[in-house]
């Protein structure tokens, strides 16, 4: 009679204290993280350079904006189900290699097609590192602290413009729009090769894989080095019922999860609509109407993104402590007043100093509490093509968002009537999220039960024949 026993990787997981293990991937993750931020958005902090050094007008870039969501939406549909095929790890460092090559080649264009064609398939790409962060952090972290990793991890997001802040600062100007680009392409690879040294595969995922694979004794391992393993374990992950279909993306649609997916797709579009229209347009709308110097913004940009980034890092633990319907409306909201307050505020005042870290903070922290929701919602089987789908409703969005600027911009817009319409998005989004509360309230989906953990807080080991 042979004998084998099963490991509750859940279980065990969810029992952890957060530890160095623990830590070195949110911070792997933070640093990718930040460069995907920084690169998506680097269009968008060297706008009036740029569009000097090819000889057009900045409105004649909008193109560019929108052409790039459009890769991010493709992307993002394809990214999900191919991580949850072949892994959230090696997803990220293809992706993270592609966007790196493309962003040094765009150092070499020399008109406005060219730029516009490789940007194209950069975005492609750097879809791809935000669902699989999320997913990795999420499924490493107990599930009493999983949103306020995922909000750690979107940090790196945030401080994304910490970078663009840096080069619009001390770059721009003397060396001109292509060093933004090949400080683009080069940190990535830096950060690719700590990746492919020290990040590990979600063990969640490895379990819903192979429940038999060898390896995972070595990650568990490495969190618990007293735990022992003899080759014979069965290593199971319990997954709601409503994942039970064998395609991840059909089951977005499925009982219990139809009415909070296609409301998350409506918070996400609408909250994309208000980040990729800053993102885009903000620089030059300060600097073209507002007369700032770039030396200014960039000043201004970091006192946003140290905001945002301590918003971004709260967001989840906020979230934990008193829930994603109740948290989160309330930073959307918050965003959309302070982003209106741009619009009426002195800019050459202290005062902008202050509405600047109220914008940083409360649209960073919707957006990373809205991704941490996303993970929250969905179970590890479909959660990277949840969060990723979800994202890519975004990105329609992150398509309107550049149009609706180049459009204002065009039309000869004000500052006011430019900032009042940027942050009204986000009180569509707060609404969308208290319905999503509503939903959560009312249904009880069935789930598989884990099985319980034992007095020393360690999963249980089972042997069975």
């Amino acid at each position: 009679m042979q004998t084998s026993r099963t490991f509750d990787v859940d279980a065990f997981l969810d029992s952890r204290k957060v530890g160095w293990p623990h830590l070195k991937i949110i911070i792997l993750l933070v640093l990718a993280m930040m460069v995907d931020g920084y690169d998506i958005f680097v269009t968008g902090y060297t706008l009036p350079v740029l569009a000097k050094g090819l000889g057009v007008a900045p409105q004649a870039l909008t193109g560019v904006f929108v052409l790039q969501q459009f890769g991010l939406l493709i992307g993002t549909f394809i990214v999900g189900p191919v991580a949850d095929r072949i892994g959230r790890r090696t997803t990220l460092l293809i992706a993270m290699a592609c966007f790196s090559v493309c962003t040094l080649a765009v150092t070499q264009v020399t008109d406005v097609s060219q730029f516009l064609a490789i940007r194209f398939i950069s975005s492609i790409f750097f879809s791809a590192v935000i669902p699989n962060s999320i997913a990795l952090s999420s499924e490493l972290a107990p599930k009493r602290l999983r949103a306020g990793a995922v909000s750690l991890v979107f940090c790196g997001y945030t401080g994304g413009n910490f970078i663009g802040a840096i080069v619009q600062a001390w770059f721009l100007e003397p060396y001109g729009w292509q060093s933004a680009f090949w400080i683009g392409g080069l940190l990535p690879l830096a950060v690719l090769a700590l990746l492919f040294v020290f990040l590990p595969e979600s063990i969640r995922f490895r379990a819903l894989r192979n429940p038999a694979d060898r390896r995972i004794g070595g990650l568990l391992r490495r969190i618990d080095p007293s735990l022992t393993f003899d080759g014979s374990e069965r290593f199971l992950v319990h997954t709601p019922i409503a994942a039970a279909p064998k395609a991840p993306v059909v089951a977005l649609f499925g009982p219990g999860l139809l009415g909070q997916t296609l409301l998350l797709w409506c918070a996400f579009s609408t909250t994309f609509i208000v980040s990729h229209l800053i993102g885009s347009w903000n620089t030059t709308v300060l600097h073209n109407l507002g007369g700032l110097s770039l030396q200014r913004l960039a000043l201004i940009a970091s006192f946003s993104t140290t905001a945002g980034i301590i918003g971004t890092g709260s967001s989840g633990f906020i979230m934990d402590r008193f829930g994603p319907s109740r948290a989160l409306p309330l930073f959307l909201a918050g965003a959309a007043i302070a982003i209106a307050c741009l619009g009426i505020v002195d800019l050459r005042s202290p005062a902008v100093f202050l509405v600047a870290m109220a914008s940083g903070y409360f649209s960073n922290s919707g957006l990373g509490a809205l991704n941490a929701l996303g993970a929250l919602i969905y179970p590890p089987r479909m959660r990277a093509t949840g969060v990723s789908w979800a994202a890519g409703a975004g990105r329609l969005g992150g398509m309107l968002g550049p149009a609706i600027g180049g459009f204002m911009l065009a039309q000869h817009w004000g500052l006011q009537a430019i900032y009042l319409c940027t942050g009204a998005p986000a009180l569509l989004a707060a609404v969308a999220i208290l319905f999503i509360g509503r939903i959560k309230d009312e249904q009880h989906p069935d789930v598989v039960e884990a099985a319980p953990v034992g007095a020393d807080a360690k999963a249980r080991v089972t042997a069975s024949s």
